[in-house]
């Protein structure tokens, strides 16, 4: 780390506590940048560019990046309007082409070695066939967060965002997964908010997407889930995850809870062809 760049000095979590931007630039013996704009216009010599700002911000930043050849890491959700999703994808295809330069996106679920495996099973193997259907559900103990309006980067709409909550803070995880595993491009998507009271934020999600191949996927998301998903004590389990993968050649099933290893399951199937169900 050769620089931090943050305009509040003294930020704040509602998930944890935060260094003030004096102590973490001490802590990294870096300089500190109240803007984009001031880092990259300092004689430091930057390589890479990590974003990890609210979710409104990332089209902005992540252009000035690409635009400064720098290579940049950027937090989930890429973008939140479908228009700057497309400008920064072409923008980042460019800089790979002529530049070199690597654009990720920490969709931090896809790097786990249980998600390798996944995806090796279904999209690189094919082992289900062709996926023509996908159910998919998240349910986390964060009413806690997405129904209090003191929380704001998870529950106010800035920039061109259409809304805020549940669905870009946790189901942009679940949805990185299952394009992922299954290979798919979604088209069209018809989807239900139930949006809290008190924040104006969505808390439940419902939603149907059409892919490019002709398979749906079926969507559920809530926050109600009684309890804390960061708080283990008090038998709290966490974030429940399930993601079924339905072929024309059998199904594949990843599901369990993120607190508790022992529950989770990636299981393959193939009725049609005989196949011993395979578990890990």
């Amino acid at each position: 780390i050769v620089a931090i760049v943050e305009p509040n000095p003294h930020p704040r979590s509602a998930i944890n506590e935060l260094e003030s931007t004096a102590a973490l630039g001490e802590r990294y013996g870096c300089p500190v940048f109240s803007s984009l704009a001031d880092a990259l216009a300092s004689p430091l010599r930057l390589d890479g560019l990590l974003v990890c700002t609210s979710h409104a911000s990332h089209f902005e930043l992540g252009i000035a990046g690409l635009r400064a050849g720098l290579h940049v890491l950027m937090e989930k959700p890429m973008t939140t309007d479908p228009e700057e999703a497309l400008g920064l994808a072409a923008a980042a295809a460019a800089a790979e082409r002529d530049q070199g330069l690597a654009f990720l996106i920490n969709n931090t679920a896809n790097y786990r070695a249980q998600s390798r495996a996944a995806a090796a099973l279904v999209r690189e193997r094919r082992r289900v066939g062709r996926v023509q259907h996908v159910q998919c559900c998240m349910h986390s103990a964060l009413l806690w967060l997405f129904d209090d309006p003191s929380n704001e980067g998870w529950t106010r709409s800035t920039g061109r965002m259409s809304g805020n909550g549940f669905g870009w803070g946790q189901l942009s995880h679940l949805l990185a997964f299952v394009f992922h595993v299954g290979g798919l491009c979604p088209t069209h998507a018809f989807a239900h908010t139930t949006l809290s009271e008190r924040s104006g934020a969505d808390l439940s999600v419902a939603a149907v997407i059409t892919c490019s191949n002709g398979a749906s996927i079926a969507l559920s998301g809530s926050a109600a889930v009684p309890g804390n998903a960061h708080e283990a004590a008090g038998g709290q389990l966490g974030k429940y995850v399930s993601a079924r993968f339905f072929g024309d050649e059998g199904m594949a099933v990843y599901e369990g809870y993120d607190q508790q290893p022992d529950s989770g399951r990636l299981q393959l199937s193939g009725p049609r062809s005989g196949r011993s169900p395979h578990i890990s």
